[in-house]
């Protein structure tokens, strides 16, 4: 029996639960069907890559995340030896190949990363960096990994911010312009940083880290209101400014898939439409600086911590 859920701006049909995540009836037709398969069918399925280059990056439990463009323009995803997945040409169709289906591990893979650049593949544009929902609209935090943003993210939402993206946040254009698309409800808290059970309900301990489906988490479509660029170092003072509205500054923290140079121009644009009608802050830190601080100086700047006084006295 298939499930419908909603996520990255994709309508999914599932033919298998996917953990921590509510069911929902779904307004049109699946854009995605995901579907377990057996590796040998996924293998079959494959038009083989392209180029000789793949994308490869390492994932937080030190396996490797390979992404390789067919020859048909189907896609081909390979999480280790712990699980394959292929997108098919027409990108309506997930195949699902984990060497263990009861485990979940794959699937915090296939939630966290698989599709989100499927989402890409659908014309969508996405941008590394968490966000929360607030009453200006989605603030979404960008910085390179390492930096804290997930942990600033998970101190905004101890504040009330419901959880928007966890580490993808997609963009698309709509009827109001640039919209930002709701992740799906996950996070991941590392082993040591302390009680996660007010954040949200901890599904598995995969690694060093924990993966929790937060409690207050949001689905649909948003304006953006602010994009923030954190900044940690030694010799940099807790402080929370405008910057000019320049797309370059977004540039280190777009991304894409394999072999899709062809769609540069499509992206600065909907970037530079993004700064046009969202505020570009920049949040600096030192290392001694605590979530908290920093916190406090993103809320100042954006003239929220009143909104957040209210609703704690209330």
């Amino acid at each position: 029996m298939s499930e419908g859920y909603v996520a990255y701006g994709l309508s999914l049909h599932s033919s298998f639960p996917l953990p921590g995540m509510a069911p929902a009836e779904l307004e049109r037709p699946a854009s995605l069907v995901l579907a377990l398969e057996a590796p040998a069918d996924l293998e079959a399925a494959w038009s083989g890559p392209i180029g000789p280059s793949p994308w490869r990056g390492r994932l937080g439990d030190g396996q490797m995340l390979t992404i390789e463009r067919g020859i048909d323009g189907d896609l081909s995803f390979a999480y280790g030896d712990r699980a394959r997945f292929h997108l098919s040409p027409t990108g309506d169709r997930l195949g699902c190949a984990p060497r263990n289906a009861a485990q979940l591990d794959w699937q915090r893979v296939l939630l966290s990363r698989v599709l989100p650049n499927v989402s890409i593949a659908h014309g969508n544009e996405a941008l590394h960096g968490c966000a929360v929902e607030t009453p200006l609209g989605v603030v979404a935090v960008a910085a390179p990994s390492g930096t804290g943003k997930s942990t600033l993210a998970r101190e905004l939402t101890r504040r009330g911010w419901p959880l928007f993206a966890d580490d993808t946040l997609i963009l698309s254009r709509g009827e109001r312009g640039v919209e930002a698309q709701a992740g799906t409800p996950h996070m991941n808290i590392a082993t040591g940083d302390g009680d996660c059970d007010d954040l949200g309900e901890t599904l598995a301990e995969l690694g060093d880290e924990s993966w929790l489906a937060a409690h207050r988490a949001c689905s649909g479509s948003r304006e953006v209101a602010a994009v923030v660029i954190l900044e940690r170092g030694p010799d940099l003072v807790l402080e929370a400014k405008a910057l000019s509205g320049t797309v370059l500054a977004l540039a280190p923290y777009m991304l894409g898939l394999p072999d899709d140079e062809g769609r540069d121009a499509s992206r600065f644009a909907l970037y530079s439409d993004l700064v046009e009608s969202a505020r570009l802050i920049q949040l600096s830190g030192g290392p001694s600086d605590r979530p908290a601080a920093l916190a406090d100086a993103l809320e100042g700047v954006l003239g929220l911590r009143s909104t957040l006084a209210a609703e704690r006295i209330g």
